[in-house]
């Protein structure tokens, strides 16, 4: 598997998987070693189509999460009324500060140039190396002790619900 990461090359938020989205299916290929991609407009929902309600989750989870930020916050897209208007137009596409990124990067090391830096499941965490070096805050979110990475249950609405979403954007305030 190759690791890449999906979104804006200039994105301030930053959230890990460990597996990749069917994007060979919609490209004819695998985006190469370390490179960004920017989805465009209507990839997300093909993405859905080809693969089910997995990677829809995923993406629904993301972009309500950016969307419970106050209005006041840098991290709250201010180019869209509702989560999911933000998701079908702007959610990892160019412009967007987003970025998913697949496999496994080194986050110290882009977390130390910068932006918030999410690890999606504590499984992924654990092989990223980085388990160890959090702060549990309890059994499901944790916090780097000096860089700006979290980690949190994975994007899905049964181990991400809309009340660890809240407890989610409350972490990220705080760094």
């Amino acid at each position: 598997m190759s690791d890449f990461a999906l979104g804006d090359a200039a994105a301030n938020i930053h959230v890990y998987v460990e597996k990749a989205p069917p994007v060979e299916e919609l490209w004819g290929e695998t985006p190469s070693q370390g490179t960004f991609r920017a989805l465009n407009q209507g990839e997300i929902k093909a993405i859905g189509d080809i693969s089910g309600n997995g990677w829809r989750k995923v993406f629904n989870v993301y972009a309500k999460w950016l969307m419970a930020f106050d209005t006041s916050s840098p991290y709250r897209p201010k180019n869209a009324a509702t989560w999911q208007a933000f998701r079908d137009t702007a959610l990892l596409q160019s412009g967007s500060h987003t970025a998913l990124h697949v496999g496994h990067w080194s986050v110290e090391q882009l977390a130390a140039s910068g932006g918030i830096h999410v690890i999606a499941g504590r499984t992924h965490a654990n092989k990223l190396g980085l388990s160890e070096q959090c702060i549990w805050l309890d059994n499901e979110f944790a916090r780097h002790p000096t860089l700006p990475v979290v980690i949190c249950p994975y994007f899905d609405y049964r181990q991400l619900s809309n009340i660890k979403i809240n407890v989610l954007t409350k972490l990220v305030d705080a760094l």
